[in-house]
């Protein structure tokens, strides 16, 4: 079992961009780490101000190994950046896919049909698109469309 020096020491290792850090911390007798980015490279996406963030806690089970450590600091990061991403990006001026979003609102939203896109054969996905070679056939007893692969050659 590693300790929370061990831990502290592997971490020490991971490196990322210029002012992006991972922090160990241990509260409540257990061990997390947290990405830390600084006010020079961390930038608000409403004020567009520099300000310094840390991530969520990523906690870590005292019987990891090194690799599961290393893991976790990846996916913490892959994390961050996603959020980053996510507070960022911007349709019709809006941030649609933002992480603060209030959960409620986003409730009252998926509860009105007229929140939903569909395709004109009215489903709101399919799982692959219709080439030449597929036909879709409806199974008119269940309101299930299939694709069929159709041999081109007969």
């Amino acid at each position: 079992m590693l300790t929370l020096d061990d831990i502290k020491d592997i971490v020490s290792k991971v490196t990322y961009k210029d002012g992006w850090t991972i922090q160990v911390y241990e509260g409540h007798g257990r061990s997390y780490i947290q990405v830390s980015v600084d006010a020079s490279v961390g930038v608000c996406s409403v004020s567009k101000q520099n300000t310094a963030w840390k991530s969520g806690k990523h906690y870590l089970s005292p019987y990891m190994c090194k690799q599961e450590i290393v893991g976790v600091c990846f996916a913490a990061i892959k994390a961050s950046e996603e959020h980053e991403m996510r507070e960022w990006f911007r349709y019709k001026g809006a941030s649609i896919f933002n992480p603060h979003l209030d959960p409620d609102q986003l409730v009252e939203l998926a509860k009105k049909k007229s929140a939903f896109v569909t395709r004109p054969d009215r489903t709101s996905m399919t799982l692959e698109e219709p080439d030449e070679s597929t036909e879709t056939h409806r199974d008119s007893g269940r309101g299930i469309a299939t694709n069929w692969i159709v041999n081109p050659r007969g």
